[in-house]
């Protein structure tokens, strides 16, 4: 059955989850290849797609168009709009914002080579551990990558590159149609807006399954609480011998590892010593309930709850 995760920024090693493997857009009719019951692998087409024919067209059908599982797993049933349920054994991240539908791609972690980044394979979900630009989402929708998961982006950049208001699109009544609008990048911002990196651990995670086929959804919703996240099914050597899901007390209390989420502050990290017992008035003139923190240098920060997650 699936586990509950904390949505925004979350890392989970080792959890269970049932995910719909699906196509939307273009008015294509989707047809599953896989039946209830049936064990997939990641790379096994999973759907196949009719696409409309073009009016006034005299030439020969295409090729039929696959989607692949994206996870390895077992499939639970089919949907009535032609998607498959898979259950899967995977390690999850999820971001803080996103933008893009579902795709499947090779993880790729980037790799400067002097000042000059490596080549990125065509069909690849790019990690870029920094944060990304408009010029880098360019240069990555031209080079066939498909995904791209980084630690955060300016807001301006992002928008640039989307063509859209992020307030509009995090608050579409039409999910699909707003994201079927979109360049064909899918896009996982760990930390959201700015200029953060992603946390060390969550870069360890997504380097151990680099060249795993993973599965990206940017889709991120204000009104139906969507988050964008990655799933990269677990290699079958780690889902045997007595497996269990990962567990992780989010709750906050004194010597809690936190880090800051947003502010700016944002991706600060530290451990809380000290509950402010009445609000705390900050410089913004706002007040709210807060926390001292000590970060590793030293020295410390007072930040409000509300801005705050634990991280292992």
């Amino acid at each position: 059955m699936a586990m509950a995760y904390p949505p925004g920024g979350s890392a989970v090693p080792r959890i269970e989850v049932q995910r719909e493997r699906r196509f939307a857009g273009h008015n294509a009719r989707s047809i599953p290849l896989v039946y209830a019951g049936q064990e997939v692998l990641a790379d096994q087409p999973v759907i196949r797609l009719e696409l409309p024919d073009q009016p006034g067209s005299q030439s020969q059908p295409d090729a039929p168009v696959v989607i692949p599982a994206g996870l390895r797993g077992r499939v639970m049933k089919t949907t009535a709009r032609g998607g498959v349920i898979i259950q899967t054994r995977a390690a999850l991240l999820t971001g803080n914002i996103g933008a893009g539908q579902q795709v499947a791609g090779f993880l790729t972690v980037w790799q400067p080579v002097g000042s000059r980044p490596s080549p990125v394979p065509a069909g690849a979900i790019l990690v870029i551990p920094g944060p990304a630009s408009f010029a880098m989402l360019r240069q990555a929708i031209a080079s066939g990558v498909v995904g791209i998961v980084a630690g955060s982006i300016e807001m301006r950049d992002l928008e640039g590159f989307l063509g859209v208001d992020m307030f509009d699109l995090f608050n579409s009544v039409d999910v699909d149609m707003a994201q079927a609008s979109l360049p064909s990048l899918t896009l996982l911002f760990t930390e959201g807006f700015g200029s953060v990196s992603m946390l060390p651990s969550t870069l360890q995670l997504l380097t151990r399954y680099q060249g795993s086929i993973a599965l990206l959804s940017g889709v991120t919703s204000t009104l139906y609480a969507l988050y964008p996240e990655l799933l990269i099914s677990l290699p079958e050597a780690e889902t045997r011998d007595n497996w269990q899901p990962s567990s992780f007390d989010t709750s906050l209390r004194l010597g809690a590892r936190v880090r800051v989420r947003f502010g700016t502050n944002a991706g600060a990290t530290g451990d809380i010593d000290y509950f402010f017992v009445h609000q705390h008035r900050f410089v913004s003139g706002v007040q709210g309930r807060a926390v001292r923190l000590r970060l590793a240098d030293g020295t410390t920060l007072i930040a409000p709850i509300m801005n705050i997650e634990r991280i292992p």
